[in-house]
């Protein structure tokens, strides 16, 4: 369908802009550190965060939430037709 996305453009975009995301996140970290001397605990758990977000998008084990949703609906029919 023209003007649509692809699965496979939306993960690509989501994958550079995640990476970019962690660039930007690093760099600031690495700045913090030399004024402080320290690392926010926030700022690496949030990079972790990231890493963590990109390397399931990219793994294929995070699904959009209307996939989710959809799948609910699916097991919940199915769960319903073998009650009666």
């Amino acid at each position: 369908m023209p003007g649509k996305a692809t699965s496979d453009q939306i993960l690509a975009a989501a994958k550079t802009e995640l990476r970019l995301a962690i660039r930007r996140l690093v760099a600031y970290q690495n700045r913090v550190y030399r004024e402080s001397g320290t690392y926010p605990d926030e700022l690496g758990a949030g990079i972790n965060r990231l890493e963590f977000l990109l390397h399931g998008i990219m793994a294929g084990l995070i699904t959009p939430a209307k996939a989710k949703t959809e799948a609910a609906k699916v097991e919940a029919a199915s769960t319903k037709e073998q009650i009666q």
